[in-house]
């Protein structure tokens, strides 16, 4: 099995590179008509699916306990947000202080992360995509605890209950951009339990042999791209708009994208894309609010200086992601991930048969790194 599927990273990074685009576009107040960026979430959510049930469900049946498999997950996890997290800190500190205690409180409970403050209007206020990585360890965990249970038909039958509350939503709030919030907190469970358990039905899908056709890959990116920006000629319509884009279109691309190839001098571009996608979704808010602070603490600038500024800061981001993805989160995970091989090597270390000459056993100095490394 390939370790990645190139096809899968491309779609990721455009995704991750449309949530920052809207987010630029919020701040830099430059019309990117990237408003519809919101579902390159639920797109995220169907490719973890897809991702976790290939590389992780033979795992799991094979004897990965739940407990080794979250901690697998928070490593793949936690050192990414968190950096973010301590970069935001800090921004926030020299702007002149956190603007509410609430700010402090997450910033003191790095260990604990991915718990979100109820009693704030945004739930995750030092880095606002982290919403959606508490749901995603969430549903990871949910996953490995009943993947055993799940059949075809289950799933299908999950994701019904998930449809209801998708339509609970965009009945309540008119659209599906929801979830950030304390006020609409609850309905990120049928975003996240939707498009998760949808990635899960294509990979079943997929090992059964139902497979859609080869489709050109410009294509795929394409609609995606078009997905991603706001093409509903009226409010009244957000609701059916994103309906169709999270129950229809976003699963389609990813069951097409599975089964596609990308042309060869694509390949590594997609997987750098992917690469760095999730570095920038982590860390591209924390430093364009603090561009914005700079230029708001700076005399007035001319129209068109800002925005060659803040074009010049987009693409500035970008690198920064790829250079926290290659000096910062990948080697923190290739660390860990060292540190796990050592440990079930000494786990897996063959015991030797007491024997009547203490003299061949060496002292308990001697063995001391390696009880160390099981611990």
């Amino acid at each position: 099995m390939r370790k990645h599927l190139a096809s899968l990273d491309g779609l990721r990074g455009v995704a991750a590179l449309a949530v920052a685009a809207k987010h630029f576009q919020n701040l830099s107040r430059i019309n990117l008509h990237a408003q519809q960026a919101s579902v390159a979430v639920d797109l995220f959510f169907i490719l973890s699916g897809f991702v976790i049930a290939r590389a992780y469900e033979t795992r799991l049946a094979g004897g990965l306990a739940w407990r080794d498999y979250m901690r697998l997950r928070l490593a793949r996890l936690y050192p990414a947000i968190a950096g973010a997290l301590v970069i935001s800190a800090v921004i926030w500190l020299v702007a002149g202080g956190f603007p509410y205690p609430q700010l402090l409180l997450q910033f003191a409970l790095l260990p604990v992360l991915f718990g979100p403050l109820i009693f704030a209007g945004d739930l995750f206020p030092l880095d606002d995509p982290q919403w959606s990585l508490f749901w995603e360890l969430a549903i990871n965990g949910l996953h490995a605890a009943i993947f055993r249970w799940l059949t075809p038909a289950r799933i299908v039958a999950i994701m019904g209950v998930a449809l209801v509350g998708l339509v609970v939503a965009c009945w309540r709030w008119g659209w599906l951009d929801v979830g950030w919030t304390r006020r609409t907190f609850w309905a990120a469970a049928p975003r996240v339990v939707w498009g998760f358990f949808a990635g899960v039905l294509i990979w079943r899908l997929y090992q059964r042999g139902w497979r859609l056709p080869a489709a050109p890959y410009w294509l795929l990116v394409a609609i995606l791209v078009a997905c991603m920006i706001r093409w509903a000629p009226s409010v009244r319509l957000y609701w059916a708009r994103d309906l169709l884009l999270i129950v229809v279109i976003l699963p389609a691309i990813v069951a097409f994208a599975v089964n596609s190839p990308v042309p060869e001098r694509l390949v590594k571009p997609a997987i750098w894309l992917g690469a760095i996608s999730y570095p920038l979704y982590t860390l591209h808010v924390p430093l364009l609010r603090g561009f914005r602070w700079l230029l708001m603490a700076s005399p007035p600038l001319p129209m068109w200086e800002r925005r060659v500024l803040w074009w010049v800061v987009f693409a500035a981001v970008i690198l920064a992601a790829a250079l926290y993805e290659r000096c910062y989160d990948a080697p923190i995970r290739a660390a860990l991930s060292r540190r796990r091989a050592r440990a079930r090597s000494a786990d897996a270390a063959p015991v030797r048969p007491a024997t009547a000459d203490a003299r061949k056993d060496p002292p308990l100095s001697a063995r001391a790194p390696e009880l160390s490394a099981q611990d």
